[in-house]
């Protein structure tokens, strides 16, 4: 993550705030998580993994909501670790 990008974090949830743009996205439990993994440099896949063994969620709806948040954090410019998405 970029020194102008701060992550809070409050039980399961969290705010990213950069700090340069004066902008802040709140992420709820399954954003946080994905975020959590995508920072750590996971692919798609892993994360899929991950997020089958974490919550009550099917393959195809794990698949779409992790490329649906990496869309958005591309459309608000959003740093992450990139690895063969």
């Amino acid at each position: 993550m970029k020194d102008n990008i701060i992550l809070a974090e409050v039980e399961d949830e969290g705010m990213m705030i950069d700090v340069e743009k004066g902008t802040s996205y709140f992420l709820n439990e399954t954003a946080l998580f994905i975020f959590k993994l995508l920072n750590e440099g996971k692919n798609v896949n892993e994360i899929k993994s991950a997020l089958l063994q974490e919550y009550d969620v099917d393959e195809e709806e794990a698949e779409n909501g992790i490329r649906e948040f990496i869309k958005k954090l591309e459309k608000k410019a959003l740093p992450w670790k990139r690895k063969n998405t």
